[in-house]
């Protein structure tokens, strides 16, 4: 005999299976950064993967084409995660005070750096995975260009500001971790704010941007 959901239980079985999901990507996720880090990433399969997260191959296929899918979105997953620790405010709402602002940003960034550094090592330090960096930077480029577009003067577009300032925050990161993190994520977020925002913010509004 078939039986039929009821109309009003569909809500709870969808969020059911969207946990379902989201806690099967998540394993997914966690076990190819595990397999990538012990044997490289060009060294691994998606039988690999699967037997390390306990989930039938079969399965793999549901949710990612192949392993490049899957590495590109646990990248896009870490720049989500940011986004949502930081908890940024609506664009303008930062120029209140711009300085205090890019402090926290700042600090936040290089402390989740800290806390995720196994992610970021094989992120940021295998050449050969560009192909993941371009998406996730890219998305990082827009959103930072939303923030720049709310300011009051613009001497250089805000796209073009958005690409050097991400493109340098990256390689911030890069550097921080090629020398064994050797500032704290507080000197990092400070040093960010100095090398990167401060001559950026001056350029584009003539303003210095400073706590005098």
């Amino acid at each position: 005999m078939t039986y039929h959901v009821p109309y009003y239980n569909k809500g709870v079985t969808s969020m059911t299976e969207d946990r379902r999901v989201r806690r099967t990507q998540k394993l997914l996720g966690e076990a190819l950064i595990a397999e990538a880090l012990e044997k490289g990433y060009k060294n691994i399969t998606i039988q690999d993967v699967t037997r390390r997260a306990d989930v039938g191959y079969r399965t793999y296929f549901r949710h990612y084409t192949g392993l490049d899918e899957l590495l590109v979105s646990v990248a896009q997953d870490r720049l989500d995660d940011f986004y949502q620790i930081l908890d940024l405010p609506l664009p303008g709402e930062m120029l209140e005070d711009p300085l205090d602002f890019f402090h926290r940003v700042g600090h936040t960034l290089f402390q989740f750096v800290h806390d995720n550094q196994e992610n970021f090592r094989f992120l940021l330090l295998d050449d050969s995975l560009r192909f993941v960096l371009d998406p996730v930077m890219s998305r990082a480029r827009q959103k930072t260009e939303i923030y720049l577009a709310a300011l009051p003067r613009k001497n250089i577009p805000a796209d073009l500001a958005a690409d050097h300032i991400i493109s340098s925050v990256f390689s911030l990161m890069r550097w921080w971790l090629e020398n064994d993190l050797r500032h704290s994520p507080q000197k990092m977020g400070d040093i960010f704010s100095n090398l990167i925002i401060k001559p950026t913010w001056l350029v584009m509004t003539g303003e210095k941007l400073s706590s005098d």
